[in-house]
């Protein structure tokens, strides 16, 4: 008891002062435009591989090595919770991507801002600090560990939540009621105003395609809400202790209700028994269509695909590579990546540049070289248990594998360690033949997983 006496001590005491500090003036900051995705160079076609062509055994040059991501913990609480004396009974149900959510708040929760002015936003931060808004915050982290929601997955939980709690004249109060929570999760983020406009400012080390974005004491704030299109607002710009940065990785897809899509009916033109109609989970697509665009394709490869997918997919890839060679099972699973699937730009597809997560390639019916390199990664990793880096070329993405025995073919000796090349993109060829146009083309090595 004298141990949570203390921590509600601290915590009280940090959200006074974090309140007096929003009394004090915010300064005026201007807007920086928003940075589109960069426009790469177009792709080439997917070439087809001469049938003549003699194998090769050559070098292939790199002259950069992109480490693997650092694995991200979600950050938590400053002060740990405590447990309620009696249990909180939900009151709020919202869905979020079909999942049915449970949150215990009540119209006492519902308070009103008499303005977006610094005195009124700090009243508010008061009234949400009250004891009234732990369960809300307590019963947000449990969906969050039990949705499996990074980062990115969080702050739209919140939105979400937020906004259909309060009416749609009370947008102020939801997203103050957003910082509050995302603050007390542990997140670094900022409340901003434009005229009478409360507004949300995300960090990341990370750039934020098309969200304009200020610069704060050499960081880079985003704001979320496209709409709000301001070319200067006035920003609280004080910390919160142990705050931490928002992390654009999706270490494992969201745990969300099965809504199965229509059939999709998938063959290898290299081997036709390798067949299987395949199903996804539209909830999971409208989650990922709703992430933050990024070219960060390690990020990708390292969600991997979902259970349900893997649960279609696995046990026919595993059928048709069984007692196979490792060196044979990955030309089996190059082929079919390569012919399996249809091949058309992002911007033939979608209009602008958007790298796909493994369960939409699945999902949309064409899929460009990077896509095929994301998916072909997990496939090798997850199936055959070996080391797959990305090869980034001007305008193209493959793939290079570590075989645990002797393999031929065009290769990169990276850390000591032989990657030979495989392309999903290169349509016929096999392990170890790179597209002829890159082989004297340095690449860039992205180490995955």
């Amino acid at each position: 008891m004298q141990r949570e006496r203390e921590f509600k001590e601290y915590r009280d005491r940090i959200n006074a002062e974090f309140a007096e500090y929003m009394r004090q003036a915010w300064p005026q900051y201007k807007s920086k435009p928003a940075e589109p995705v960069p426009d790469l160079p177009e792709p080439p076609a997917p070439i087809v591989k001469d049938p003549d062509t003699p194998p090769s055994n050559d070098p292939v040059p790199f002259d950069e090595v992109t480490p693997i991501p650092e694995p991200v913990e979600p950050p938590q609480p400053v002060v740990p919770l405590p447990e309620p004396l009696v249990p909180v009974r939900p009151t709020f149900v919202f869905t979020f991507y079909g999942q049915q959510c449970e949150i215990p708040l009540e119209n006492k929760h519902r308070f009103a801002l008499t303005g977006a002015t610094e005195n009124s936003v700090a009243d508010g931060w008061v009234v949400l600090s009250s004891d009234e808004y732990l369960p809300v915050l307590s019963q947000c982290l449990d969906y969050r560990d039990k949705l499996c929601l990074c980062d990115w997955g969080y702050v739209r939980f919140i939105e979400q939540m937020t906004t259909a709690f309060f009416s749609s004249a009370q947008l102020n109060e939801a997203r103050l009621m957003q910082m509050y929570i995302l603050v007390q999760s542990g997140y670094k983020v900022r409340i901003a105003r434009a005229g009478e406009k409360l507004i949300l400012l995300i960090p990341s080390q990370q750039m934020l395609y098309g969200h304009n974005y200020f610069t704060i004491d050499g960081d880079r704030y985003f704001v979320i809400d496209k709409s709000a299109n301001f070319a200067s607002m006035k920003i609280y710009t004080h910390s919160y202790p142990k705050e931490k940065y928002l992390s654009l990785s999706v270490p494992v897809p969201p745990k969300l209700p099965i809504a199965p899509t229509n059939p999709r009916f998938i063959r290898s033109k290299h081997n036709s028994e390798l067949a299987l109609n395949i199903r996804v989970n539209k909830n999971l697509i409208d989650f990922y269509d709703d992430c933050i665009v990024n070219d960060y394709w390690n990020l990708y490869s390292a969600a991997s695909l979902s259970d349900y997918a893997k649960e279609q997919l696995y046990p026919v890839l595993r059928g048709s590579i069984a007692g196979k060679s490792k060196h044979a099972a990955a030309n089996i699973l190059l082929h079919f990546v390569q012919t399996a699937l249809e091949y058309a730009t992002d911007d033939e597809q979608f209009g602008y540049e958007r790298p796909l997560f493994a369960d939409e390639t699945l999902f949309y019916p064409y899929s460009d070289c990077e896509d095929r390199a994301i998916l072909y990664s997990i496939l090798v990793r997850e199936l055959l248990g070996l080391d797959v880096v990305l090869l980034h070329y001007p305008g193209h993405l493959a793939t290079a594998v570590c075989f645990d025995t002797e393999v031929q073919g065009d290769y990169l000796q990276v850390d000591g360690l032989r990657y030979t090349v495989c392309d999903p993109t290169y349509i016929n060829a096999d392990v170890g033949q790179a597209m002829p146009q890159y082989k004297q083309t340095a690449a860039r090595v992205i180490r995955t997983k």
